[in-house]
């Protein structure tokens, strides 16, 4: 007569819950020490101003994650976010009506990533050559199509709604779109099939195959998707600018990608945390904000981000084999 011993249960040590926490350790910690440094940070209308400007991040973020778990990278972000804007203040500028031009930049966007997934899908090349190449290219039409200078936007209507505007005269519509964002990222990729193909093929790409999953679809549709969610990271850094700038975004895909990998995300595959992302990209907006308010020039700024975008794939080597 065989006998099951029971389970014992661990008690969570110190270093377990800073592991499991580490997304709010780190943020808690920046938002104390960027407070005592400078106590206007705290107050509510910087806290506000750098949600909004943390929008565009947090909803390119979102896609980067089911991109990063499936096991890819997207460094063209930031091109697709330039042509949106640029594309957009061109057609607004030709008398284009506005939910035309809209219409357009985002087809123009879900086909950029759709020339990733291609190329990727098709060619079999690696994600990180792939959009390293199309980062230049759509960089390169973004600035051939203006000849490097900033185009205006001629919609008020559009810099009001998505970069100025404010719910009941507090809330930023830029927040209130990434809020939006949050809950369709988090129930496409927990509650869908998608969701799960995504987990599935990063985690495993032998059993995802085997297992009948149409692994070229999945990984098409994952860029795709990434495009669609640049659009609206570019349609609202657009609007907060004023103007279709072809050199924009040049930050997004290293800003997008440190939000994910810092919020829980396997930089590998295979796993990945969507409220753990948004938390991501609050670390990076407070970083900017902080600096900002400190003082600290752009070089000193990129500095820091290296240093964090090391520091985000180091701990996930550290923390991932002991989950």
């Amino acid at each position: 007569m065989s006998t099951i011993a029971p389970r014992i249960k661990r008690r969570m040590t110190v270093a377990d819950v800073l592991i499991k926490y580490r997304t709010v350790v780190i943020l808690l910690i920046l938002v104390g020490t960027f407070t005592i440094l400078q106590s206007v940070f705290i107050n509510p209308a910087n806290l506000l101003n750098m949600l909004k400007r943390m929008s565009f991040v947090a909803i390119s973020a979102f896609g980067m994650t089911f991109v990063i778990t499936l096991g890819g990278l997207d460094l063209s972000v930031g091109g697709t976010a330039a042509i949106v804007g640029v594309a957009l203040a061109l057609m607004l500028g030709a008398g284009i009506p506005l939910l035309v031009a809209l219409l357009l930049c985002l087809l123009i966007a879900a086909a950029l990533g759709a020339i990733n997934g291609v190329i990727i899908v098709k060619g079999r090349i690696e994600p990180f050559l792939v959009t390293l190449a199309t980062m230049n290219i759509f960089r390169g039409i973004a600035l051939m199509a203006t000849g490097g200078r900033p185009v205006p936007i001629v919609s008020e209507a559009l810099i009001n709604f998505f970069g100025n505007g404010f719910l009941f005269g507090v809330i930023p519509i830029p927040v209130l779109i990434t809020a939006v964002f949050f809950v369709v990222s988090w129930f496409l990729y927990k509650k869908t099939k998608f969701g799960f193909y995504t987990r599935a093929i990063g985690g495993n790409l032998e059993a995802a195959r085997v297992a009948g999953i149409g692994i070229q679809s999945v990984k098409f549709l994952t860029y795709v998707i990434n495009g669609v969610f640049a659009f609206f990271a570019g349609l609202i850094l657009s609007a907060l600018m004023g103007s279709g700038i072809p050199s924009i975004a040049s930050d997004l895909p290293l800003d997008a990608i440190s939000a994910v990998i810092l919020g829980g995300t396997a930089i590998a595959g295979g796993f990945g945390n969507i409220l753990g992302t948004l938390g991501g990209a609050l670390i990076m907006s407070t970083l900017n904000s902080g600096m900002s308010i400190l003082g600290a020039q752009y070089p000193v700024q990129i500095f820091v981000k290296g240093v964090v975008i090391i520091f985000a794939v180091l701990l996930d080597n550290v923390v991932r084999p002991r989950n």
